[in-house]
């Protein structure tokens, strides 16, 4: 379209070759030589200014895109979203019937975006009250700005009251908590985990790579206000295996109750029990005190202090329950029998420059007597035949100075220093436990060789690992070695069970069984002056039930008791007696002697009387289903030196198994001895309200009326020992004049 008032100039035929045309007054001149030089350098310049920029948006964007695209990449991710492990559930431990002992539960964690909170004192404290934690290092965290834990692992009740503040900077996580439903029980066995689930004590750190599983791995996603919106799994975590025991919650629940109860009746700074099969090893209670309860674990220093397994990593010196091993190594050398007599010689001996007392002055005494009297006079002469060389041999070979090879963290090995490096006096002092560094555990294997026949064991804990198919994979298992023959074995049991039936082990008989075992009394050691301690002591007692057939090893050992008590014999028995006489119950073991029924009242005893009468087993006589040895002659009454009439001569204290002097205590544990009444013929009622009048304490079995006492009529009770009275349904014999041996304490 043309517009209004343009003039188009006349078109020139034009003809290739032919001339141009000539000019004319409608041409435009057109310069001959094109732009100037100003102009085309212009044109230049522009050009080469638009190809370095286009070259350096180039090198940018390849920059960009291809050389830092990684890091570039990685920095939007940070933003937007975070990768984060997937803890996998860990495994559970669970006794030998399948209960659960620790498994992981879910539980709610609080955090704190602190760059998002205006007021940080106020949000302190109200988190503070909330969750019981301490206002100042609460604000001191949120201080350092980010994301901060405010506290982990709450509580329901914990997680209602932070969820009920309804504040947005608050971020809630769900994470896996352990859990011990019967807390202290077991609690040094089981150990204890962390706040990142990491095993930290016992089972739970020695079995940690079995129990935590595989972590998995997550992408977690977030708005541009960080608040998370989603999360994507990009590894599954596989879940631990789990650990099934040897223990029977059952009796580690038994175990746990006496053991408290002994504690605070003795007033003892610690102790220990375990309960093992002899035969196979396995360890079916193992117990320690202080307690510990798993699930609030404080991070102090007594706290950490109570993780201690007594039972495998507490060194004591055992005393006279490590006479077993002389008599047995002597034994097993032919160097004694049963027969031999040792003299006594009333109570002293010297070794060296070193005069060693027993705790009663006795003259000659069988090689069985100088076990059931406990004399360290007689067993540092078996000791003598024995030598040093073949003494170390057995030491080492009964697995003294090794490691059991439990799985538990923190076992000591033990303490036995080789022959060069024995004093004149080691030999006397290692006869009678002395000079030797043993464990609970270690004791435990020594009394079970006795028990099975002479085979020493491996003690066991766990029993298997389950799988996460369900499939169990036994525990590895070692065989036993052979330490003693059956014969050697059959004779220890024999005068063990005299130690307990009329020997220094008479509270740990258990009615209808036959019980055979050993006390000890030893000073304790000072680890700071590594000198014995004065009033510290160490009272235990190991042995085994029944006698025939062997179904547990006990071993009780009770650390420093402050109360008025403080012999193997007066205290660590009658806790293996409670122990024993409840966990043989627990397993159904038949009783080993015949349970006499139990007869009708007799008619013409007064109403009152009729409750002496109780149904149910009563205990044998004393004596009744003992293996007596050929050789032994009857108990000889002690030797005491008498005062003025109706006074005892006062003479020091011995120490009740070592035999070395000892200043008399003060306090309650200075006893005195009391005449007994002749209580014979009297109702049970009767003699009980006599006794406690007199405060005599008494055990009695039986019903009816008194037929034995002992120690009999007239004669000295000593402090701590208590009356034994039998009943029987008719008065005493005619012939009971003469009352019966005392017997040894």
């Amino acid at each position: 379209m043309r517009r209004k008032g343009h003039r188009s100039l006349p078109r020139r035929p034009w003809r290739r070759g032919a001339p141009d045309p000539a000019p004319s007054d409608f041409t435009l001149p057109i310069p001959r030589h094109g732009l100037g030089d100003r102009a085309r350098s212009r044109i230049f310049h522009c050009r080469l200014a638009v190809l370095a920029w286009l070259a350096l948006v180039v090198l940018r964007l390849v920059d960009l895109q291809v050389l830092q695209s990684g890091g570039l990449t990685q920095r939007a991710l940070s933003q937007h979203q975070s990768t984060v492990d997937l803890p996998a559930r860990r495994g559970g431990i669970l006794d030998r019937h399948g209960t659960d002992l620790a498994l992981s539960t879910s539980a709610q964690s609080v955090g704190v975006f602190a760059d998002r909170v205006p007021d940080r004192r106020e949000l302190a404290g109200r988190l503070a009250a909330a969750l019981d934690v301490d206002e100042a290092a609460l604000r001191g965290r949120l201080d350092r700005g980010g994301f901060q834990w405010a506290k982990r692992l709450l509580t329901l009740a914990e997680a209602k009251r932070a969820r009920g503040l309804d504040l947005d900077m608050l971020h809630f996580e769900t994470e896996s908590k352990r859990y011990y439903p019967h807390e202290t029980v077991a609690a040094h066995l089981l150990g204890t985990v962390g706040l990142d689930h990491q095993g930290q004590a016992g089972l739970e750190q020695r079995f940690e790579r079995v129990l935590r599983g595989e972590a998995g791995l997550g992408v977690m996603q977030y708005d541009a206000h960080q608040q998370r919106y989603g999360m994507q799994t990009l590894k599954p975590s596989v879940p631990g295996d789990d650990l099934v025991l040897e223990i029977d919650l059952d009796l580690q629940s038994i175990v746990h109750m006496e053991l408290e109860r002994s504690i605070h009746a003795t007033e003892s700074q610690a102790g220990t029990v375990v309960l093992m099969e002899p035969d196979s090893g396995a360890v079916r209670a193992m117990a320690s005190w202080p307690w510990f309860d798993p699930n609030s674990l404080s991070r102090t220093a007594k706290d950490l202090e109570n993780t201690r397994n007594f039972a495998v990593s507490h060194l004591v010196e055992p005393g006279s329950t490590f006479k077993v091993l002389t008599a047995a190594a002597a034994l097993e050398e032919g160097l004694v029998t049963t027969a031999d007599e040792f003299d006594c010689e009333m109570g002293a001996i010297w070794v060296g420059r070193r005069r060693i007392r027993d705790h009663h002055p006795y003259g000659t005494l069988t090689m069985p007597q100088v076990l059931i009297k406990s004399s360290n006079v007689g067993i540092i002469k078996i000791g003598q035949r024995l030598g040093e060389a073949s003494m170390h041999r057995y030491i080492r070979r009964f697995g003294f100075g090794s490691s059991t090879g439990v799985p538990l963290p923190g076992e000591v090995p033990g303490l036995v220093r080789p022959v060069a490096r024995w004093s004149g006096n080691s030999l006397a002092s290692l006869a009678m436990g002395q000079e030797v560094g043993v464990t609970a555990l270690q004791m435990a294997r020594l009394f079970a060789a006795v028990a099975n026949g002479g085979m020493l064991v491996k003690p066991r804990i766990v029993r298997a690992i389950r799988e996460r198919g369900g499939a169990e994979a036994p525990f590895e298992r070692e065989d036993p070695v052979r330490v003693m023959s059956p014969g050697t074995a059959a004779t220890m049991q024999a005068i063990l069970e005299q130690v307990v039936e009329a020997g220094t082990g008479r509270r740990a008989r258990v009615p209808n069984y036959r019980v055979a075992g050993k006390t000890g009394t030893a000073q304790m050691i000072n680890p700071v002056s590594r000198s014995y301690s004065d009033g510290a002591y160490l009272a235990s007692f190991c042995g085994f039930a029944p006698v025939n057939r062997a179904a547990l090893v006990g071993v009780v050992m009770l650390y420093d008791p402050r109360g008025e008590l403080y012999y193997g014999g007066s205290i660590a028995a009658p806790l293996f007696q409670a122990v024993m006489r409840r966990a043989l119950r627990r397993l159904d073991v038949p009783p080993s002697r015949a349970v006499p029924p139990q007869p009708a009242p007799p008619s013409g005893i007064p109403e009152l009387q009729l409750a002496d009468f109780v149904a149910g087993g009563r205990e044998d006589e004393p004596g009744t289903g003992t293996v007596v040895l050929a050789a032994d002659p009857a108990p000889a009454r002690p030797i005491e030196t008498a005062g003025p009439a109706g006074s005892v001569a006062p003479r020091p204290v011995r120490h009740a198994e070592s035999g070395e002097p000892e200043p008399r205590p003060a306090g309650p544990r200075t006893l005195g001895q009391r005449q007994v009444p002749d209580m014979r013929g009297m109702t049970m009622r009767e003699a009980v309200v006599l006794a406690a009048r007199l405060g005599i304490e008494v055990e009695t079995t039986g019903s009816g009326m008194v037929r034995i006492q002992s120690p009999g009529p007239g004669e000295r009770l000593a402090g701590g020992e208590p009356l034994l009275l039998h009943f029987g349904l008719s008065p005493f014999p005619a012939d009971a004049g003469a009352a019966p041996a005392r017997r040894g304490t």
